[in-house]
């Protein structure tokens, strides 16, 4: 007489959950590795700073290669002009003009290289009025020329702007001052020039460029 429903033995059942146990081990008994990638990114240098200014007295202005006179009228010596390199910053250069008078003028050849790591592109430059005593100062010409003329003085600038520089290598521009008839005696009078450079693969305007350049650290007192 056969019996159903019969439990299986404890023995049986035992069996199985050692099986069960031992699947379960073979499962999570994982060996591994893990492999990375330590990474190090170095960034290039974008640098420019003045490197050479020459000036020389011509008359008579403006500038024409045709009418063109080297030193002062009648062969004086009168005027002085010096210019050289911020010794506090490479970045500035440094133009003064002693014992000057009305009608004297000086054409500038300045040089500025790019010692950085990266091509850089022109992007544009400006001339601003310093001192409060030049008066009626207006800015114009073109983008590779400007004139900022005001009653006692004229400065011109000619410049490549979107010219780009490669690592080592430099520009030259031409910077010219004329001393008006208004200007007055024992009187200083003082300008500024800017250059801002970017590096050749960001397109920026001149004021996006000015707005992204750190701002300078003024020399130690």
């Amino acid at each position: 007489m056969k019996l159903k429903g019969r439990a299986p033995p404890l023995g049986m059942l035992a069996l199985c959950l050692l099986l069960t146990l031992a699947t379960i081990g073979v499962v999570f008994g994982l060996w591994s590795k893990t492999l990375r990638i330590e990474g190090t990114v170095q960034t290039g240098r974008l640098h420019a700073r003045w490197d050479v200014a020459i000036c020389s007295e011509f008359h008579p202005w403006p500038l024409s290669l045709q009418t063109y006179v080297a030193g002062e009228v009648l062969g004086k010596d009168v005027g002085h002009t010096t210019v050289g390199v911020d010794p506090n910053d490479n970045n500035a250069l440094n133009l003064v003009i002693e014992n000057g008078y009305p009608s004297y003028a000086i054409d500038c050849e300045v040089e500025y290289v790019n010692d950085g790591t990266i091509p850089w592109i022109i992007r544009g430059f400006d001339i601003m009025a310093v001192s409060a005593n030049l008066h009626n100062c207006t800015l114009t010409g073109t983008t590779n020329a400007k004139t900022l003329k005001c009653d006692e003085l004229t400065v011109v600038f000619v410049d490549g702007v979107g010219s780009q520089i490669d690592p080592g290598d430099l520009v030259a521009s031409s910077l010219r001052v004329h001393i008006e008839q208004p200007a007055a005696q024992g009187t200083e009078y003082q300008f500024k020039l800017r250059i801002c450079v970017a590096q050749w693969n960001e397109l920026a305007t001149f004021a996006q460029c000015v707005a992204a350049a750190p701002t300078p650290t003024p020399p130690p007192p």
